[in-house]
C-alpha cells in the first residue's frame, strides 16, 4: 500500500537526463483529459524546439488517473494520498534538477502553445506568467479584490495573481519554498514572493479554455480560503500596511471620545480602550515588520 510522501517514479528511457526545462503537471482526477493533453503538450514542445522533461505528479486520484498515466508511459511521480495542488508541485520540484521549472494544469484549460511563447521570453526574465482573460460575475469580483490586495502589498500592479501557467527559475521557488502552502494558493504566494523579492516578472496574455471534467473548487471552502489568503497576504508581505490603517481608525475614534469626555469633564473607559487598542495594533505592525525585514 502506498503511503503519503513515499513517491514512486517511472521515467521514460528517452527523456533527457538534464533538460533545460521541466514541466510539472499536477494531476488529481484528470483521467478524461490526460491522453489528449499529453499529446498536445509534447507536440508543441517538440515543434518549439524546447529541451524539456514533462513530469506528472499524481496526487491521490480516485478516477483512475494513475492507471492512465501508466498506460501512457508518462514520466510520473506519485504523492500517494491526496495532499493538494501546491504539495504536488513542491514534490515535483524536489525531484528535478532543471534550472527552469514550468507548471501547467492537466485539465486542458491552458493551451500548451502558450507555454512555448512564455519560454521564448526567458532571456530577460526570472518568471513568465500566462495572463488569463478577466472573469465574469462573482468570481471576477473576488479575483479583483485579491489582485487589489496583492498589488497593494507588493506595490506592483498584478494582472493575474494566481495563474496556473507559468515558467520560473529554480532559485525563485527554492527561495520561497518555506512559505508555499500545499493548496491552490501556492501560485498566489509565489507571485507575491517573486514580486516582493524582487525578481523580474512579466505577463503574457494567453487563452483560457473550458476545462475537461469537473472543477476541484468547493464554493464554501474556496470562500474561507480566499479570506484567509487575503489576511495572510497582507500580514506576510506588508504587515505595516495591514496593521496601521485599523490602528489609525482606533486612534481617531479614541481621540474623538476623549475630546468629548474632556469637554464633559468625565473621561470614560471607552476612549482609553480605543487608544490602547490603537497603540497595540501599531506595535504589532512594527514588530511584524521588524521580523519580516530580519528574515
Amino acid at each position: 500500500m502506498k503511503t503519503a510522501w513515499q513517491p514512486q517514479v517511472a521515467k521514460k528511457p528517452s527523456m533527457p537526463e538534464e533538460p533545460e526545462l521541466v514541466v510539472i503537471v499536477p494531476v488529481h482526477n484528470e483521467a478524461a483529459a490526460l491522453e489528449a493533453f499529453d499529446r498536445e503538450l509534447n507536440r508543441h514542445l517538440l515543434q518549439g524546439g524546447v529541451s524539456a522533461q514533462v513530469l506528472y505528479v499524481e496526487d491521490g486520484s480516485t478516477d483512475g488517473s494513475d492507471e492512465v498515466l501508466r498506460n501512457m508511459g508518462a514520466n510520473t511521480l506519485s504523492v500517494g494520498a491526496n495532499r493538494g495542488y501546491g504539495a504536488a508541485i513542491k514534490l515535483g520540484v524536489r525531484h528535478t534538477r532543471a534550472p527552469w521549472i514550468a507548471i501547467i494544469d492537466a485539465d486542458a484549460t491552458y493551451d500548451p502553445a502558450d507555454l512555448v511563447r512564455l519560454w521564448e521570453l526567458r532571456a530577460s526574465q526570472d518568471m513568465m506568467v500566462g495572463q488569463r482573460p478577466r472573469e465574469k460575475g462573482v468570481r471576477r469580483l473576488a479575483k479583483g479584490l485579491l489582485h487589489a490586495v496583492g498589488s497593494y502589498a507588493v506595490d506592483y500592479p498584478i494582472p493575474d495573481i494566481n495563474s496556473g501557467l507559468r515558467i520560473f527559475r529554480r532559485e525563485v521557488i527554492e527561495k520561497l519554498v518555506g512559505l508555499l502552502p500545499n493548496g491552490f494558493s501556492l501560485t498566489t504566494t509565489i507571485t507575491l514572493g517573486a514580486l516582493y523579492t524582487p525578481y523580474r516578472v512579466c505577463y503574457l496574455p494567453v487563452a483560457y479554455r473550458k476545462r475537461v471534467g469537473h472543477s476541484k473548487l468547493r464554493p464554501v471552502r474556496a470562500l474561507n480560503q480566499f479570506i484567509l489568503l487575503l489576511l495572510r497576504t497582507m500580514v506576510l508581505w506588508a504587515p505595516l500596511k495591514f496593521f496601521i490603517p485599523p490602528s489609525l481608525v482606533f486612534a481617531a475614534v479614541g481621540l474623538g471620545f476623549l475630546c468629548r469626555d474632556l469637554l464633559a469633564d468625565d473621561v470614560a473607559q471607552v476612549s482609553i480602550l480605543m487608544l490602547i487598542n490603537a497603540f497595540m495594533l501599531f506595535s504589532l505592525g512594527l514588530l511584524a515588520e521588524a521580523i519580516r525585514v530580519r528574515d
